[in-house]
């Protein structure tokens, strides 16, 4: 077993793939030169942006305000960095110096003639090592506790999130010292990294960070979790089964006489129960019921589990779970194929063939194999309004407007050049807006771009810029030809089951023998 492996219990529900403490590089024993250059790298921007904001004057306008927030975010990005680094380096150099101050007593000539040491005395009785990491980490999360003035469960978070940024995405950590992209994207890139090889690792930073310099935390977070289920080494469907296994109901109480049920269960059955329940929320809505609408979704499951479910002609689930099956994938390799269940994101292809088999209907949606972006719909059953809309579902995944995570079933086709200036109903210049931001957009003095890729640019009244990609796209394409592409995810092999699929090549002609 190596010391990676060592280090990675099984027990521990967070497993990052980097080599155990006291064995990492620390910035101070390059000397000192490389130490002050590493300081310099975290706090120079730091004092910069703190100059800055100082020294210019008051606010005077709203535009003025919300340039001064952005320097203050970049601050928060920097200063977070800075936290990650210390709070890194400091546990590493804890962990070597009690390793160092080990070696020194193990070195002793005549060990028994020295009186053993209160500590270890104490350690002999409470049935603990001293030099054991787990307990070395914990005294040091204490510590680190009470100089943050914050909660131990939070520093071990905090303690997490920075060895992954100084020991494992070191990229993600300068682009974060320089208020390039916010803290919440780089955690989110940490937090997926776990059970990658490291190769898969820089791939992913590589692939998200030119997204974080741009798009928004939310963005973010649900391309890093795709790129997490595809770079995993297990099969989302024997993950999935395991998972499915720990199934569980949890129940706590609260104040007022209240309690809460937690479900912990398959997405495909959440979101079916969840639908179903929606369905019947508006189904019976009446005039005169003066109930809220999450009033009567929560006494729909009560008066199905309490009273019986209600008497219906049937839900609209199976009219609509819309599912993303990539055929090439599924083609190239069956097990590490993954589909998309909308309003949730990866599952097993073997789950969404299920969902499909007992569907009415079944929406083809074409996919580009490189971007992951839905660029076209089946139209045989439908007229073009309705293939558009059920394109820009599985384009958008959810309202296209900056940060806004409401699904597509609440959102609806606005186009971004208005219809009485010209605008076309076409794939280009139309995108998902629930009504909230169909307001901001053409009564607040938003304004949206259309981009070659696919991808929106927004631009606030007051200036503010934003570029929001399609929720299907994984990947950001390069259109500056004189650079190096931008990673993309793994190829899919092009073998000859592929091409034939493809119409690239002429099938084997049947033996006449």
């Amino acid at each position: 077993m190596s010391k990676r492996e060592a280090f990675h219990r099984k027990d521990d529900p967070r497993r990052l793939p980097i080599s155990p403490p006291g064995t990492r590089h620390i910035p101070g024993i390059d000397g000192l030169w490389a130490a002050n250059l590493d300081k310099d790298n975290l706090f120079t921007q730091i004092a910069a942006t703190a100059t800055r904001l100082y020294e210019q004057p008051p606010v005077s306008s709203s535009a003025q305000g919300l340039e001064r927030l952005k320097a203050i975010a970049r601050l928060h990005s920097m200063l977070d960095a800075a936290e990650a680094a210390i709070l890194a380096d400091s546990y590493e150099y804890l962990v070597a110096e009690t390793v160092s101050q080990g070696s020194q007593e193990s070195l002793l000539d005549d060990p028994e003639d020295i009186e053993e040491p209160v500590e270890d005395q104490s350690a002999c009785f409470y049935g603990v090592n001293r030099s054991d990491e787990s307990l070395i980490r914990s005294s040091f999360v204490a510590e680190a506790a009470v100089a943050l003035r914050s909660s131990e469960r939070k520093v071990q978070d905090k303690l997490f999130f920075a060895e992954g940024l100084r020991h494992l995405c070191p990229d993600i950590l300068d682009a974060l010292s320089v208020g390039e992209i916010t803290t919440r994207s780089a955690q989110e890139i940490v937090k997926h990294s776990q059970d990658l090889a490291p190769e898969d690792v820089q791939l992913m930073q590589q692939t998200l960070l030119p997204i974080a310099r741009q798009a928004t935390d939310s963005a973010v977070a649900q391309r890093a979790r795709k790129m997490h289920e595809r770079l995993h080494p297990k099969p989302i469907e024997e993950r999935h089964k395991k998972s499915a296994e720990d199934r569980k109901v949890i129940y706590w109480h609260e104040a007022n006489g209240m309690s809460v049920i937690q479900l912990h269960l398959p997405a495909e059955k959440a979101l079916a129960i969840i639908n179903t329940v929606n369905w019947h929320a508006v189904r019976n809505a009446d005039p005169d019921d003066h109930r809220t609408e999450q009033q009567r979704r929560l006494d729909i499951i009560c008066d199905a589990l309490l009273d019986g479910w209600p008497a219906t002609e049937g839900t609209p689930l199976k009219a609509r779970v819309a599912v993303t099956i990539p055929a090439l994938e599924m083609l190239a390799d069956p097990k590490r194929a993954l589909a998309d269940l909308e309003g949730y994101g990866p599952i097993p292809v073997g789950t969404a063939l299920l969902i499909a088999k007992d569907a009415p209907s079944f929406i083809k949606v074409l996919t580009d194999p490189w971007s992951g972006a839905a660029i076209d719909v089946g139209r045989e059953k439908y007229r073009p309004s309705k293939a558009l809309r059920d394109l820009l579902r599985s384009r958008d995944v959810v309202c296209r407007f900056p940060g806004c995570n409401r699904p597509a079933e609440s959102a609806e086709i606005d186009h971004i050049e208005a219809w009485a200036k010209g605008g076309h109903t076409t794939r280009s210049n139309t995108h998902l807006l629930c009504k909230r931001h169909q307001m901001f957009k053409h009564v607040l003095g938003w304004q949206a771009t259309y981009l070659p890729d696919g991808s929106v640019n927004w631009r606030s009244p007051n200036g503010m810029i934003c570029i929001e990609l399609p929720g299907s796209v994984t990947s950001v394409q390069n259109f500056d030809f004189e650079k190096e592409q931008t990673p993309m995810l793994p190829t899919i092999e092009l073998n000859d089951r592929v091409r034939r699929v493809l119409g690239w090549l002429e099938p084997p002609e049947e033996s006449t023998a």
